[in-house]
């Protein structure tokens, strides 16, 4: 007995969550893997949605019930606003209330000039993370509202805040779900709903490690512009994203964090 105190005090001496679980859009990428994982740790439940990974989805479950806590996860297409609002309802029904939302997913990122991008794939980009991140807050606004509020916490892309040339398919839609944000921790905030976003810069895991760039490339060009000259360390953005999404950020809204290592400074 004193052996699981022991465990739950140090599971929850670092986030402080209150009762319910922490729902994940994009739990079974890198990013949100990583989120899903700190969560679990940190002493909540987690739901998830996956598009196409189930295995990974499935690695997941199993990790957060190691953590000693119960998960679920559904495959969800994010621009089917019934699919998001039935996960949403079926999170709440599992375990009650929801407390934190964390918005993990996005398309892989194509680096090119903006006027090279063929329309399609521009709108498509558009689509998963504007339209994705709408049909999100039109379900869990009301979830928050009528659990006594909550937090929100968006990953965006530090390009957002210091665009670098060949970026524009990631930086104009993520500055859109950088503005939903706001809007919303302008507009939700009397009802005790946080809403933020982290700005991620090179972190060496999730999309990032998947661009191919060659040579003197954006990669290159990005790092060099980078103070710590580096790429920023997994644990070092999860600890964020959980961080903002926890009570003890609970007076910090409306805000976009950079976790970049210093390159939009």
């Amino acid at each position: 007995m004193n052996n699981n105190i022991s465990k739950e005090v140090f599971k929850m001496s670092n986030y402080r969550f209150s009762e319910g679980a922490a729902i994940v859009f994009g739990g079974s990428g890198g990013l949100g893997s990583g989120v899903v994982e700190l969560l679990s740790k940190s002493g909540t439940d987690v739901a998830f949605t996956y598009l196409s990974n189930k295995e990974a989805a499935d690695k997941n479950i199993a990790m957060v019930e190691a953590n000693g806590q119960r998960s679920m996860a559904m495959c969800v297409d994010l621009l089917d606003l019934e699919q998001v609002e039935d996960f949403v309802a079926k999170s709440r029904e599992e375990f009650g209330r929801i407390h934190s939302v964390v918005f993990a997913t996005g398309p892989f990122l194509n680096i090119l000039p903006i006027m090279d991008a063929d329309p399609d794939v521009f709108y498509k980009t558009l689509d998963t993370d504007v339209k994705g991140f709408y049909h999100v807050m039109r379900a869990v606004v009301p979830a928050l509202r009528e659990g006594g509020g909550g937090s929100i916490t968006a990953l965006t892309t530090a390009a957002i805040h210091k665009y670098i040339s060949t970026d524009g398919l990631s930086s104009i839609p993520k500055a859109g779900v950088q503005h939903l944000c706001t809007a919303i921790a302008r507009e939700e905030g009397q009802h005790g709903i946080r809403a933020n976003c982290v700005a991620v810069g090179l972190i060496a895991i999730g999309l990032s490690q998947e661009i191919d760039s060659p040579p003197g490339g954006i990669l290159d060009q990005w790092m060099q512009q980078v103070p710590l000259a580096r790429a920023g360390a997994p644990a070092e953005l999860f600890d964020t994203v959980v961080f903002l999404a926890s009570e003890n950020a609970g007076y910090i809204t409306g805000q976009s964090l950079p976790v970049d290592g210093g390159y939009s400074a």
